[in-house]
Protein backbone atom coordinates (compact mmCIF):
# COMPACT_ATOMS: atom_id res chain seq x y z
CA UNK A 1 0.00 0.00 0.00
CA UNK A 2 1.21 3.50 -0.75
CA UNK A 3 2.36 5.68 2.09
CA UNK A 4 -0.08 8.58 2.11
CA UNK A 5 0.66 11.90 3.80
CA UNK A 6 -2.08 13.06 6.19
CA UNK A 7 -4.61 15.75 5.42
CA UNK A 8 -3.26 19.28 5.13
CA UNK A 9 -6.49 21.27 5.40
CA UNK A 10 -9.73 20.50 7.22
CA UNK A 11 -12.51 23.06 7.51
CA UNK A 12 -15.38 22.51 9.90
CA UNK A 13 -18.39 24.79 9.49
CA UNK A 14 -21.78 24.60 11.21
CA UNK A 15 -24.75 24.79 8.88
CA UNK A 16 -27.69 27.19 9.13
CA UNK A 17 -29.92 27.13 12.22
CA UNK A 18 -33.58 26.26 11.84
CA UNK A 19 -36.43 25.82 14.32
CA UNK A 20 -34.96 22.40 14.94
CA UNK A 21 -31.23 22.28 14.33
CA UNK A 22 -30.14 19.89 11.54
CA UNK A 23 -27.96 17.15 13.01
CA UNK A 24 -25.25 17.73 10.41
CA UNK A 25 -21.96 19.59 9.98
CA UNK A 26 -20.21 20.22 6.69
CA UNK A 27 -16.62 18.99 6.43
CA UNK A 28 -13.95 19.51 3.77
CA UNK A 29 -10.43 18.11 3.51
CA UNK A 30 -7.63 18.32 0.95
CA UNK A 31 -5.79 15.02 0.38
CA UNK A 32 -2.20 14.53 -0.80
CA UNK A 33 -0.09 11.41 -1.33
CA UNK A 34 3.40 10.65 -0.02
CA UNK A 35 4.92 12.69 -2.87
CA UNK A 36 2.77 15.64 -1.75
CA UNK A 37 0.71 15.37 -4.93
CA UNK A 38 -3.00 16.07 -4.72
CA UNK A 39 -5.30 13.04 -4.86
CA UNK A 40 -7.72 14.29 -7.52
CA UNK A 41 -10.96 12.96 -9.03
CA UNK A 42 -10.78 9.85 -6.85
CA UNK A 43 -13.40 8.12 -4.69
CA UNK A 44 -11.93 7.65 -1.22
CA UNK A 45 -13.13 5.83 1.89
CA UNK A 46 -13.39 7.89 5.08
CA UNK A 47 -14.23 7.11 8.69
CA UNK A 48 -15.22 10.07 10.90
CA UNK A 49 -15.09 9.79 14.70
CA UNK A 50 -16.12 12.44 17.24
CA UNK A 51 -14.04 11.86 20.36
CA UNK A 52 -14.77 13.34 23.78
CA UNK A 53 -12.20 14.77 26.18
CA UNK A 54 -8.99 14.26 24.15
CA UNK A 55 -7.76 13.21 20.69
CA UNK A 56 -7.76 9.61 21.94
CA UNK A 57 -10.88 9.90 24.09
CA UNK A 58 -14.09 7.91 23.81
CA UNK A 59 -15.61 7.90 20.34
CA UNK A 60 -19.17 9.09 21.01
CA UNK A 61 -20.08 8.98 17.31
CA UNK A 62 -18.58 7.14 14.32
CA UNK A 63 -19.68 7.05 10.66
CA UNK A 64 -18.21 6.26 7.24
CA UNK A 65 -18.33 8.03 3.85
CA UNK A 66 -17.11 7.49 0.28
CA UNK A 67 -16.72 11.02 -1.17
CA UNK A 68 -15.03 11.81 -4.47
CA UNK A 69 -12.26 14.42 -4.53
CA UNK A 70 -12.38 17.24 -7.08
CA UNK A 71 -9.64 18.56 -9.37
CA UNK A 72 -8.10 20.38 -6.38
CA UNK A 73 -7.97 17.26 -4.20
CA UNK A 74 -10.89 18.52 -2.08
CA UNK A 75 -13.27 16.00 -0.53
CA UNK A 76 -16.56 17.35 0.86
CA UNK A 77 -19.09 15.59 3.07
CA UNK A 78 -21.66 16.15 5.82
CA UNK A 79 -20.89 14.74 9.25
CA UNK A 80 -24.17 13.24 10.40
CA UNK A 81 -25.15 12.08 6.92
CA UNK A 82 -22.87 9.06 6.59
CA UNK A 83 -23.26 5.34 7.27
CA UNK A 84 -23.50 5.21 11.07
CA UNK A 85 -21.11 2.82 12.82
CA UNK A 86 -21.96 3.81 16.40
CA UNK A 87 -23.70 6.55 18.38
CA UNK A 88 -25.88 9.44 17.20
CA UNK A 89 -25.20 13.12 16.64
CA UNK A 90 -28.33 14.04 18.61
CA UNK A 91 -27.05 12.25 21.72
CA UNK A 92 -23.79 14.24 21.95
CA UNK A 93 -23.69 16.55 24.98
CA UNK A 94 -21.84 19.48 23.38
CA UNK A 95 -21.57 21.27 26.73
CA UNK A 96 -19.48 18.40 28.12
CA UNK A 97 -16.43 18.89 25.89
CA UNK A 98 -13.84 19.34 24.60
CA UNK A 99 -14.56 17.35 21.46
CA UNK A 100 -12.21 16.26 18.66
CA UNK A 101 -12.86 15.20 15.06
CA UNK A 102 -10.75 12.22 13.97
CA UNK A 103 -10.60 11.45 10.24
CA UNK A 104 -9.27 8.23 8.72
CA UNK A 105 -9.03 7.89 4.96
CA UNK A 106 -8.39 5.08 2.47
CA UNK A 107 -7.36 6.71 -0.84
CA UNK A 108 -8.38 3.53 -2.67
CA UNK A 109 -12.01 3.88 -1.60
CA UNK A 110 -12.10 1.02 0.90
CA UNK A 111 -11.63 0.66 4.66
CA UNK A 112 -7.84 0.21 4.81
CA UNK A 113 -7.46 3.65 6.36
CA UNK A 114 -3.93 5.07 5.96
CA UNK A 115 -4.54 8.82 6.26
CA UNK A 116 -5.28 9.95 9.81
CA UNK A 117 -5.71 13.34 11.42
CA UNK A 118 -7.40 14.87 14.45
CA UNK A 119 -8.64 18.44 14.97
CA UNK A 120 -10.23 19.94 18.07
CA UNK A 121 -13.70 21.39 17.75
CA UNK A 122 -12.76 24.77 19.20
CA UNK A 123 -16.15 26.35 18.45
CA UNK A 124 -19.11 24.05 19.14
CA UNK A 125 -21.89 24.49 16.54
CA UNK A 126 -24.27 26.77 18.44
CA UNK A 127 -27.50 25.29 17.11
CA UNK A 128 -26.49 21.80 18.25
CA UNK A 129 -25.28 23.07 21.63
CA UNK A 130 -28.53 24.98 22.24
CA UNK A 131 -30.68 22.01 21.26
CA UNK A 132 -28.91 19.94 23.93
CA UNK A 133 -29.88 22.41 26.68
CA UNK A 134 -27.08 24.96 26.44
CA UNK A 135 -27.91 28.54 27.33
CA UNK A 136 -26.44 31.58 25.53
CA UNK A 137 -24.40 34.01 27.59
CA UNK A 138 -25.30 37.67 28.14
CA UNK A 139 -25.30 39.96 25.13
CA UNK A 140 -21.96 41.70 24.64
CA UNK A 141 -21.40 45.36 23.79
CA UNK A 142 -22.06 46.51 20.21
CA UNK A 143 -19.12 46.05 17.90
CA UNK A 144 -17.48 48.66 15.73
CA UNK A 145 -19.51 49.26 12.55
CA UNK A 146 -17.93 47.53 9.57
CA UNK A 147 -17.27 48.81 6.08
CA UNK A 148 -20.41 48.85 3.97
CA UNK A 149 -20.57 45.91 1.62
CA UNK A 150 -21.01 46.26 -2.12
CA UNK A 151 -24.22 45.48 -3.96
CA UNK A 152 -25.16 45.69 -7.65
CA UNK A 153 -26.29 49.30 -7.21
CA UNK A 154 -23.22 50.41 -5.25
CA UNK A 155 -20.85 52.87 -6.94
CA UNK A 156 -17.91 50.78 -5.68
CA UNK A 157 -18.74 48.26 -8.41
CA UNK A 158 -15.81 47.88 -10.81
CA UNK A 159 -15.49 46.50 -14.34
CA UNK A 160 -12.25 45.78 -16.20
CA UNK A 161 -11.94 44.92 -19.89
CA UNK A 162 -8.47 43.76 -20.92
CA UNK A 163 -6.32 42.05 -23.49
CA UNK A 164 -2.58 41.35 -23.62
CA UNK A 165 -1.75 45.02 -24.22
CA UNK A 166 -4.22 47.21 -22.32
CA UNK A 167 -6.57 47.22 -19.34
CA UNK A 168 -9.66 49.45 -19.36
CA UNK A 169 -11.12 50.03 -15.90
CA UNK A 170 -14.62 51.48 -15.49
CA UNK A 171 -16.19 52.92 -12.33
CA UNK A 172 -18.52 55.73 -11.18
CA UNK A 173 -17.38 58.82 -9.30
CA UNK A 174 -19.13 60.13 -6.18
CA UNK A 175 -21.67 61.96 -8.35
CA UNK A 176 -22.53 58.75 -10.19
CA UNK A 177 -20.76 59.74 -13.41
CA UNK A 178 -18.98 56.87 -15.14
CA UNK A 179 -15.28 57.10 -16.04
CA UNK A 180 -12.75 54.93 -17.87
CA UNK A 181 -9.16 54.65 -16.62
CA UNK A 182 -6.70 53.06 -19.07
CA UNK A 183 -3.53 51.16 -18.16
CA UNK A 184 -0.94 49.77 -20.59
CA UNK A 185 -0.21 46.16 -19.64
CA UNK A 186 2.11 44.47 -22.09
CA UNK A 187 2.45 40.73 -21.69
CA UNK A 188 0.52 37.49 -22.11
CA UNK A 189 -1.31 34.79 -20.17
CA UNK A 190 -3.14 36.91 -17.61
CA UNK A 191 -4.93 35.46 -14.60
CA UNK A 192 -7.50 37.42 -12.59
CA UNK A 193 -8.86 37.69 -9.07
CA UNK A 194 -11.30 40.17 -7.52
CA UNK A 195 -12.50 41.45 -4.15
CA UNK A 196 -15.35 43.91 -3.51
CA UNK A 197 -12.81 46.76 -3.55
CA UNK A 198 -10.49 45.84 -6.42
CA UNK A 199 -9.77 43.74 -9.51
CA UNK A 200 -6.28 42.30 -10.13
CA UNK A 201 -4.80 41.05 -13.40
CA UNK A 202 -1.43 39.26 -13.33
CA UNK A 203 1.02 37.41 -15.49
CA UNK A 204 4.52 36.10 -14.65
CA UNK A 205 5.99 39.63 -14.61
CA UNK A 206 3.50 42.05 -13.00
CA UNK A 207 0.25 42.32 -11.08
CA UNK A 208 -2.09 45.21 -11.98
CA UNK A 209 -4.73 46.23 -9.43
CA UNK A 210 -7.69 48.43 -10.44
CA UNK A 211 -9.59 50.12 -7.60
CA UNK A 212 -11.73 53.17 -6.78
CA UNK A 213 -10.32 55.80 -4.42
CA UNK A 214 -12.36 57.81 -1.91
CA UNK A 215 -12.96 60.60 -4.44
CA UNK A 216 -14.50 58.10 -6.82
CA UNK A 217 -11.56 58.09 -9.22
CA UNK A 218 -10.45 54.84 -10.81
CA UNK A 219 -6.77 54.06 -10.19
CA UNK A 220 -4.27 51.38 -11.17
CA UNK A 221 -1.49 50.08 -8.89
CA UNK A 222 1.29 47.85 -10.26
CA UNK A 223 3.40 45.29 -8.39
CA UNK A 224 6.53 43.71 -9.91
CA UNK A 225 6.42 39.93 -9.44
CA UNK A 226 8.98 39.13 -12.13
CA UNK A 227 10.98 35.94 -11.79
CA UNK A 228 8.13 34.25 -9.94
CA UNK A 229 6.13 31.30 -11.21
CA UNK A 230 3.36 29.05 -9.98
CA UNK A 231 1.21 31.74 -8.39
CA UNK A 232 -1.96 31.10 -6.43
CA UNK A 233 -4.64 33.83 -6.30
CA UNK A 234 -7.02 34.18 -3.32
CA UNK A 235 -9.31 36.94 -2.05
CA UNK A 236 -11.71 38.07 0.67
CA UNK A 237 -14.18 40.97 0.49
CA UNK A 238 -11.42 43.57 0.84
CA UNK A 239 -8.07 41.79 0.47
CA UNK A 240 -6.34 39.99 -2.41
CA UNK A 241 -3.23 37.81 -2.00
CA UNK A 242 -0.98 36.40 -4.74
CA UNK A 243 1.63 33.88 -3.59
CA UNK A 244 4.06 31.18 -4.68
CA UNK A 245 6.82 29.24 -2.90
CA UNK A 246 8.92 32.38 -2.36
CA UNK A 247 6.73 35.45 -1.79
CA UNK A 248 3.18 36.52 -0.98
CA UNK A 249 1.85 39.92 -2.09
CA UNK A 250 -1.26 41.35 -0.41
CA UNK A 251 -3.32 44.16 -1.96
CA UNK A 252 -5.96 46.23 -0.14
CA UNK A 253 -7.46 49.72 -0.20
CA UNK A 254 -6.79 51.68 3.00
CA UNK A 255 -9.23 54.18 4.62
CA UNK A 256 -7.65 57.08 2.67
CA UNK A 257 -8.61 55.32 -0.56
CA UNK A 258 -5.04 54.40 -1.45
CA UNK A 259 -4.33 50.98 -2.91
CA UNK A 260 -1.30 49.27 -1.35
CA UNK A 261 0.79 46.17 -2.07
CA UNK A 262 2.59 44.56 0.89
CA UNK A 263 5.04 41.72 0.23
CA UNK A 264 5.97 38.90 2.61
CA UNK A 265 8.68 36.27 2.16
CA UNK A 266 7.16 32.78 2.47
CA UNK A 267 10.25 30.79 1.52
CA UNK A 268 9.51 27.10 1.36
CA UNK A 269 7.35 24.66 -0.57
CA UNK A 270 3.93 23.04 -0.60
CA UNK A 271 1.91 25.97 0.71
CA UNK A 272 -1.79 25.85 1.45
CA UNK A 273 -4.11 28.75 2.28
CA UNK A 274 -7.26 29.56 4.22
CA UNK A 275 -9.53 32.62 4.17
CA UNK A 276 -12.01 33.50 6.90
CA UNK A 277 -13.77 36.81 7.35
CA UNK A 278 -11.30 39.32 5.94
CA UNK A 279 -8.23 37.35 7.04
CA UNK A 280 -5.96 35.31 4.78
CA UNK A 281 -3.36 32.78 5.96
CA UNK A 282 -0.75 31.09 3.76
CA UNK A 283 1.07 28.21 5.46
CA UNK A 284 3.29 25.19 4.96
CA UNK A 285 4.88 22.67 7.32
CA UNK A 286 7.15 25.34 8.87
CA UNK A 287 5.32 28.66 9.17
CA UNK A 288 1.96 30.38 9.01
CA UNK A 289 1.79 33.80 7.30
CA UNK A 290 -1.33 35.81 8.15
CA UNK A 291 -2.49 39.04 6.49
CA UNK A 292 -5.23 41.16 8.06
CA UNK A 293 -6.38 44.77 8.28
CA UNK A 294 -6.77 46.28 11.77
CA UNK A 295 -9.54 48.61 12.99
CA UNK A 296 -7.62 51.68 11.82
CA UNK A 297 -7.34 50.26 8.30
CA UNK A 298 -3.65 49.32 8.48
CA UNK A 299 -2.82 46.06 6.71
CA UNK A 300 0.09 43.89 7.80
CA UNK A 301 1.59 40.40 7.72
CA UNK A 302 2.38 38.42 10.86
CA UNK A 303 4.42 35.20 10.92
CA UNK A 304 4.07 32.24 13.27
CA UNK A 305 6.47 29.30 13.53
CA UNK A 306 4.35 26.14 13.31
CA UNK A 307 7.30 23.84 12.76
CA UNK A 308 5.80 20.42 12.36
CA UNK A 309 3.86 18.46 9.73
CA UNK A 310 0.38 17.36 8.79
CA UNK A 311 -1.53 20.45 9.84
CA UNK A 312 -5.28 20.76 9.89
CA UNK A 313 -7.29 23.99 10.10
CA UNK A 314 -10.56 24.79 11.84
CA UNK A 315 -12.38 28.12 11.79
CA UNK A 316 -15.13 29.72 13.82
CA UNK A 317 -18.52 30.20 12.17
Amino acid sequence: MRNIAPTLVALLLALNTYAQAPQKMSYQTVLRNSSDMLIVNTTVGMRISIRQGSPTGTAVYVETHTPTTNTNGLASLEIGNGAIVSGTIAAIDWANGPYFIETETDPNGGTAYSITGTSQLLSVPYALYAENGGSPGPMGPPGTPGIDGCDPNNKDSLIVIYNNATGYGYCQDNAGVGHWTVRQLGGTNYSTVASKRSVVLKNSANAYAFYRDNAGNGSWSVQDISGSVGHTLISTDNVIVIYNNATAWAFFVDPTGTGSWIAQSVGGTNHSDITHGDKIIVYNNANGYAFSVDDSGVGSWTVQDIGSTNHSVITSR
